[in-house]
């Protein structure tokens, strides 16, 4: 073997030993990995992704991918590597995710306020007389932000699902805990049919309004993580782009080893991106209903 494939072999091996001290630090924290990934999750997660964009990046983000896709068929070309091309394939197709690196919570302020407003509305409906499943059909001011989870749980009740199926259903598009609560309400007044859910529902739209303000607090100090996690990763998409640009320095990767030592350099620098946009995210509250999934594997 040459010395480039002996040095290529020592940084595989250096990145395979830092995954694996990286892998005991998370364990000894206390870390699990989930025993399944639930249908659809990797789904929510990339549209949440896509949605803490700005809404320019979020109208033309189609067009980045097919000119990130025709870079890296150009690199491969180019290079004559396969690597090379979805490298940078993916730089260009995760730039707006750097330069708005995740984390920041104003899609999930804006959801609590939507959430906040929309349960109001609810609750002016219902002083009126209207029956709760009724009035959820009827109010078509829904917030912008609450528009695609309340449009589906109005699409249930108007095709037959059982109000509280729908509502459960509601709580799983909402994802989070305070979609978990408002689907607790809803299947409760179901059961009791409390003649004051106006007067409830109003507590609970204060309630969600001042967690959206609580969260506004906390997402003004992680700004600084956030800050942080743009500039390191600029600073190594220049670095990559440098390297791809200078066949010289990218001449050691030009062999299926190296190929290999590249993909894990990616997988690297791509895990450290993640652990700095969770670092700057809020850590979600623990679900209190089970999902459809959940429920599914539990009646089985």
């Amino acid at each position: 073997m040459t010395s480039s494939s002996f040095s290529l072999l020592g940084m595989l091996a250096g990145v395979l030993i830092a995954l694996g001290i990286a892998g005991a630090i998370a364990v000894l924290r206390g870390w699990q990995p989930r025993r399944r990934i639930e249908p659809g999750a990797l789904r929510r997660r990339a549209r949440r992704a896509l949605e803490e964009l700005p809404l320019v990046w979020q109208a033309n983000y189609r067009y980045l991918l097919a000119a990130s896709a025709v870079l890296g068929v150009v690199m491969w070309a180019w290079t004559g590597w396969p690597v090379h091309g979805l490298l940078a394939a993916g730089a260009l197709a995760g730039l707006p995710f750097i330069l708005h690196p995740g984390g920041s919570g104003r899609v999930q302020i804006a959801r609590l306020e939507a959430l906040a407003e929309w349960l109001q509305q609810l609750a002016s409906v219902i002083s009126g007389g209207k029956p709760l499943s009724q009035a959820v059909q009827d109010l078509t001011t829904v917030p912008a932000a609450l528009r695609r989870e309340v449009g589906l749980l109005q699409i249930r009740l108007a095709s037959g699902v059982q109000p509280a199926e729908a509502y459960r259903l509601f709580a799983d598009d909402m994802g989070e805990r305070v979609g978990d609560d408002v689907a607790m309400l809803f299947c409760d007044h179901l059961k009791t049919h409390g003649p004051r859910l106006s007067h409830i529902l109003a507590s609970q739209a204060s309630l969600v309004a001042h967690q959206a303000a609580d969260l506004t607090d906390i997402d003004a100090e992680r700004a600084k993580a956030r800050s942080t996690a743009r500039r390191v990763s600029l600073f190594a998409l220049l670095v990559v782009a440098v390297l791809l640009a200078n066949p010289a320095y990218t001449a050691p990767y030009g062999t299926p080893l190296g190929q290999l030592g590249m993909i894990a350099w990616t997988a690297a620098f791509i895990a450290a991106l993640m652990w700095l946009r969770r670092m700057a995210r809020p850590r979600p509250e623990p679900r209190l209903l089970l999902t459809a999934a959940q429920r599914e594997e539990t009646s089985r």
